[in-house]
């Protein structure tokens, strides 16, 4: 590649992610690939040479049977190419539509439709019935400024938009899917995006909102202001964005959950949203676990908190 940007020319090859890391003389890197069929592996390469494999992973891939998700090209209202994926349960159920769950993200830090390894959760409840689907709506990055910069000034209403847009397009383009029993589901934004979904549409009959942020004004201003502006300059922006003032408009069966020592999205998101549902006589479960941060980890709290969104599902879709 030339400094003005031509002369690219592509160093490695196969569907999937691919990353280096390259030596001080630039003549030799170290790729790291994985992808939908591929388990993750590390090769010494020579530029324009060979490569020699140093390390590869345990191909889980295969001994789970984990299967590629469909990959998917929907258009936003304004004509903007959204990418998506879905993964559909591997026996069509007898005598009746598949439910969906839609797992979103949707926020301006991460993409959830990417070449790389197949989720095993998705794999999981597609093995119970269940069809997955995700799409990266405005506002995920990846894409060029425009697509970044939409959702400037607000959190919810682009990114929401985009989200049924793409969805009305799937259930066209897959008549087997169920548009009466579709559910959402995230973590972090997207625990916020599934509180904004049930709180601004009737679309979904159910959602789980894991860790959300539930006020803008919860959260770090170093990450907030970047996309939200100051809020003397923008009050409206800021109060619309806030999922706690629509409690009353809560449509779908919802579970909320959060760890108590949550450092990133504090639990304050939470007890929020617990007390504006209560004033508002909505009807919600949830699962507060103790001592654990964003992540939630551990294998217990994992175990527990995973069973419980597929038990969800199944009570609420089924």
């Amino acid at each position: 590649m030339q400094l003005d940007g031509s002369g690219f020319k592509a160093l490695t090859s196969g569907e999937g992610i691919h990353s280096g890391n390259f030596s001080d003389d630039g003549k030799h890197y170290t790729h790291t690939y994985f992808g939908p069929a591929t388990a993750p592996s590390i090769s010494l390469c020579v530029v324009g040479g060979s490569c020699n494999p140093v390390w590869s992973a345990r191909d889980v891939i295969a001994e789970y049977g984990l299967r590629a998700p469909k990959y998917l090209e929907f258009k936003a209202d304004d004509g903007t190419p959204l990418y998506g994926r879905l993964l559909l349960p591997p026996d069509a159920p007898l005598g009746g539509k598949i439910p969906l769950i839609v797992n979103i993200y949707g926020g301006p830090a991460a993409q959830m439709v990417r070449k790389s390894a197949p989720d095993a959760f998705d794999e999981i409840l597609a093995r119970k019935g269940f069809a997955i689907f995700a799409v990266d709506n405005r506002g995920t990055p990846g894409r060029d400024r425009k697509f970044q910069t939409a959702i400037r000034h607000e959190f919810g209403a682009v990114e929401l938009k985009d989200q049924l847009t793409a969805l009305d397009q799937l259930l066209a383009q897959y008549p087997q899917l169920d548009k009466d029993r579709v559910a959402m589901w995230g973590w972090s934004n997207g625990g916020s995006m599934t509180l904004y979904a049930m709180t601004h549409s009737d679309r979904f009959r159910a959602g789980v909102a894991v860790a959300p942020v539930t006020d803008q004004l919860n959260y770090d201003s170093i990450y907030t202001e970047r996309y939200m502006g100051l809020l003397k300059d923008d009050k409206e922006g800021y109060m619309q964005s806030d999922v706690t003032q629509s409690a009353d408009k809560l449509h779908g069966a919802l579970l909320l959950v959060h760890g108590t020592s949550d450092d990133n999205v504090h639990f304050q998101n939470s007890i929020q949203m617990i007390d504006a549902l209560i004033k508002a006589g909505k009807q919600f479960r949830l699962m507060v676990y103790p001592n654990k941060t964003h992540s939630i980890a551990g294998k217990d709290a994992r175990v527990h908190l995973f069973t419980m969104i597929e038990e969800h599902f199944e009570r609420e879709l089924k």
